[in-house]
């Protein structure tokens, strides 16, 4: 069923807009963090770029708290398995971690479509957060004090 699964997957057309949303709402969302590190005079070089560097940059300067780097970090996971291992996973060439492969039947696909639209909605949710610091930052209304300077304030 494994194979199988995959490619009910990919022939189900909820499945694939939950996919395509969530992947424009991970790439809004790093565009906005380059943003915000920019807006703090913290240089990203394109090819640097990555969702996971991004964290390390916001972390490393301090613009992001311990809690908010652990909750990108999970997002980032989720978001790696559901562009870049499901179909590892169905040919069991990764172990099941973020998501099964065992005992699944066609209803499942339901799972999976709630579950890239749950990251969907998460990413977007976090962008809207952050294009309010960037407004904030870019018309000179951001406060300047060290907790209110972070992405997400405490």
């Amino acid at each position: 069923m494994d194979l199988e699964f995959f490619e009910m997957l990919y022939a189900d057309q909820e499945f694939c807009d939950a996919l395509g949303r969530m992947t424009l709402a991970a790439g809004r969302f790093e565009s906005n963090l380059r943003t915000f590190l920019s807006l703090n005079g913290v240089d990203v070089p394109e090819d640097k770029a990555t969702f996971g560097n991004l964290i390390s940059r916001l972390r490393a300067n301090d613009l992001l708290s311990e809690n908010g780097v652990q909750v990108l970090r999970g997002l980032k996971e989720q978001r790696n398995y559901l562009t870049h291992s499901l179909f590892d996973l169905f040919s069991a060439r990764v172990e099941e971690t973020v998501l099964p492969r065992s005992d699944l039947v066609p209803e499942d696909v339901a799972v999976f479509t709630e579950k890239a639209w749950m990251l969907e909605q998460n990413l977007k949710g976090l962008s809207e957060v952050a294009e309010t610091r960037i407004d904030a930052l870019a018309s000179g209304t951001g406060s300047l004090s060290h907790e209110d300077a972070r992405l997400f304030r405490p």
